[in-house]
């Protein structure tokens, strides 16, 4: 990165600097990983004795540090929100680099039909068909592919080997990462006359504002209407998302999440790595669903449901008290096997005995 000055930062982030001003930044550093030119952030100071160890030019620290005496070297810089200020200066560097070559490679091709908005970049042996339709700004990597009459809004980003389907939807500021694929069809089969005969997905994929897919990540077309992402939604990779599926606003898809077809999912939802939902199912608003867990029902809003099948968090928590417990119940089933054995062994009067204690 190119070196920055401090109030460069603090312009850049709103912290306030302890002094400094001829410091130079020339690196972003995690605490394990400090060093001299660097800056790093903690969003506590519960052990301040370990910043004299710190090896760090600047340290973005909470506001309610001001006026107390830290053991760090470096420059002090005072955040209401140090993560969020430390990633306000990683926006920035990374926008001083420049992944992409602008303008439209030769050998993109792209279909007389096609309209591009203003500073439109196109890499290397992309294609786009008939019809489509880009926003300013977009940039699309090579070896992209955009079927007939797609629609990308302003100031999208399709990283290398993205493919969008013919007829689908992506509104402004949308990134596909590496290989996400939007628009293939749904899974959609009928058995008739002996054979899986194919239904026709004639329905498309609309991605909201500030949606983020990233890599290899499958989103079907719907059979007839769309499938619907909102929003600032964002989905991690490897996650599958089936035909006519839609999702609320500001919702998160952990890895390798599974939604069949139909579901209905509200805003906010936190879905963890591994979460299978079964289809034809509404999942409410604020619902958190943790990892692995299989979802077969409908979930009501604002819950968190754990397990395979899922379940409510606290039922799912004395069920695992419970499991933890096996062993020990094991033995004492055992050990009571083994007692109604030998008293089944005995006479009448002796098992009398034995119950009377005698």
């Amino acid at each position: 990165m190119k070196p920055l000055s401090i109030e460069q930062i603090t312009q850049i982030t709103g912290a306030q600097a302890s002094g400094g001003q001829q410091v130079q930044i020339t690196a972003l550093c995690a605490l394990e990983n400090a060093r001299e030119g660097g800056v790093c952030y903690v969003t506590s100071l519960d052990k301040p004795e370990q910043l004299s160890a710190l090896n760090a030019s600047a340290l973005f620290v909470p506001q309610e540090a001001q006026g107390k005496e830290l053991p760090f070297k470096g420059v002090l810089l005072y955040a209401k929100n140090p993560e969020w200020a430390f990633i306000l200066l990683m926006k920035y560097v990374d926008a001083q680099y420049q992944k992409y070559t602008p303008g439209i490679h030769p050998t993109a091709v792209i279909s007389a039909k096609a309209t591009l908005g203003k500073d439109v970049s196109v890499g290397a042996y992309t294609v786009i068909e008939d019809g489509v339709t880009i926003g300013d700004n977009t940039v699309i990597f090579p070896q992209c592919y955009i079927g007939k009459d797609v629609q990308i809004g302003k100031n999208c980003l399709l990283y290398p080997q993205v493919v969008i389907r013919e007829q689908c939807v992506l509104k402004d500021y949308v990134i596909l990462q590496a290989g996400a694929t939007i628009g293939s069809d749904g899974f959609g089969f009928t058995f008739h006359e002996g054979r899986h005969q194919k239904i026709p997905q004639i329905g498309n994929v609309v991605l909201g504002n500030d949606v983020e897919i990233q890599s290899n990540t499958c989103i079907d077309r719907s059979k007839i209407a769309s499938t619907v992402i909102g929003d600032n939604t964002k989905i991690d990779n490897l996650v599958q998302i089936g035909h006519n599926v839609t999702v609320g606003m500001s919702s998160i898809f952990c890895s390798q999440v599974g939604v069949a077809g139909t579901t209905q999912i509200g805003n906010g939802v936190i879905l963890a790595g591994q979460v299978g939902l079964a289809g034809h199912m509404k999942i409410g608003d604020q619902v958190r669903v943790a990892a692995q867990a299989g979802v077969m029902n409908s979930i009501p809003a604002g819950q968190t449901y754990l397990g395979s099948p899922a379940m409510p968090q606290r039922d799912a928590l004395k069920q695992y008290a419970i499991l933890r417990k096996l062993p020990e119940m094991y033995k004492e089933f055992q050990q009571f096997q083994k007692e109604a054995a030998d008293l089944k062994k005995m006479s009448f009067w002796g098992r009398l005995k034995k119950l009377l204690g005698r």
